[in-house]
Formats: C-alpha cells, structure tokens, sequence
C-alpha cells in the first residue's frame, strides 16, 4: 500500500520550482514538452490545475500540480504518458529542482504544521511591477516578520531571501481570471498562520484584487517511495 492511500482523500497540491540549464535550444524543448503535457495531463482522473509563473526577487522558476486526492496524484506521478517527461527532466534540462507535495486538512483534523498558505489575488489586469514592490515591501514582508512565518526553503537547507514567494501573473490550465498571483507561505504552526490571516496586513490585499486563501498540511512519502525524497520524507530534491 502506498503512503498515499493511507492518508485523508483530500484537495493535493504539488508546490514546486526548478531552474533550467543554460542553453536556448535545451530551454526552447523543455518549453514545447511542457506545452504538450497540459492536456495529457488534463485528462487524468481527478485533475484540477497546472500552474505556473515567475517567482518575484527569486531565480526560481514556480511550477505547481493540483489533483482531486493523493491517490490519484500519485496515478498521475506513475502514468506511463507522463514519466518520459520526468525523465527527460532530470537528465536533460532541470538544473535544480524541489517538489512538496500538500492536502487540504480532512473532516476535524487538527492543522499541524509545517502547514502551507497561497493566498490568491485575481485580477482584470496585471500588476505593474511598482505596484508589486509596494505590496512586498510595506505590505507583505513587514507582516510576515511579525508574524513569524518560516523562512521559505527551496532546496534542503537553502533559503529565499524573502519568508514568502510571490508568484505571477500566473500560466494556469484552467485559466481562472484575465491576471492571478499567488502569495506562498509556510508555518509551523496553525496559531500563527491563523493570526497572520487576520491581520491588517492580509486585509489590505484586497485592495489589489479578489483575494481567497487555501490552507494545506503535508504530505509524507515513506522511505524509498520516491527519488530524490530526503530522509524526512517531505520533500524531494536535486542538482543535476
């Protein structure tokens, strides 16, 4: 029995970024790959979004997978369409790359953490990129100090300057809205993120857009279900 059947059947999300190797043509092919997988992925069971973007004051290239359960999830993650994409992204064209995967909490359960927060801005347009910095530095940077968000890990033992990722305008398949961002935090505890979420500071982002939150805890993989899973079984990671 997998990990993944033995865990609450719940909203999965994949939180991810990489960076590509140096090279046009190596860049221009994975971009291609990557454009042909949206509907073969579309037609798993229990797809929900593929999703991607920029990540603002970051090298990171944001990247993120929502099915409707773990289960099917991890259908898709051993689908044979889908590994010679996986394949090819080690071993030709990801310089670097993480993967965690998270659930939204099931029926009573307790949030504990570490627990993961994107709060959604949907927009008729996109952000000018003064505006963004406004929103970063007197908004969202300054409250997350305050509020203890965890430092924003990328690959194991390695930090965002930042404790947050602002991702966007967002690449989605299915499109949501004309201009959507993504504000991606981590806690380790639900009390604090909870406090956050109430603040001043998240109530004055809806002065930019529609805004909604989403809160997840993780999901552990046992040992050796994976490559490139650390011991802790939360996430994989790899240099190529």
């Amino acid at each position: 029995m997998s990990s993944q059947d033995r865990i609450p059947q719940t909203l999965t999300t994949m939180e991810a970024a990489f960076t590509l190797h140096e090279g046009k043509e190596i860049q221009e092919e994975f971009w291609r790959h990557q454009e042909r997988m949206g509907p073969i992925a579309a037609a798993s069971p229990g797809f929900v979004a593929v999703i991607g973007g920029p990540i603002q004051r970051s090298h990171w290239l944001y990247f993120s997978g929502k099915w409707e359960t773990p289960q099917l999830m991890d259908k898709w993650q051993s689908e044979p369409k889908h590994k010679p994409m996986q394949d090819a992204a080690h071993s030709r064209w990801f310089a670097s790359v993480y993967l965690r995967k998270w659930r939204l909490p099931g029926e009573n359960e307790a949030c504990s953490g570490p627990l993961l927060c994107e709060i959604a801005i949907v927009r008729q347009d996109a952000l000018e990129q003064g505006t963004i910095d406004k929103i970063l530095d007197e908004i969202i940077g300054p409250s997350l100090q305050v509020h203890g968000a965890r430092n924003f890990e990328t690959l194991t033992g390695e930090f965002e300057k930042q404790p947050y990722q602002f991702v966007g305008p967002l690449q989605e398949f299915p499109a949501l809205a004309p201009a959507r961002y993504l504000l991606i935090t981590h806690w380790a505890t639900d009390e604090a993120l909870q406090g956050w979420l109430k603040s001043e500071a998240v109530k004055q982002l809806s002065a930019y857009g529609e805004v909604s939150s989403a809160v997840s805890v993780s999901i552990k993989h046992d040992a050796g279900e994976r490559k490139y899973l650390r011991p802790d079984g939360l996430q994989r990671d790899a240099v190529h």
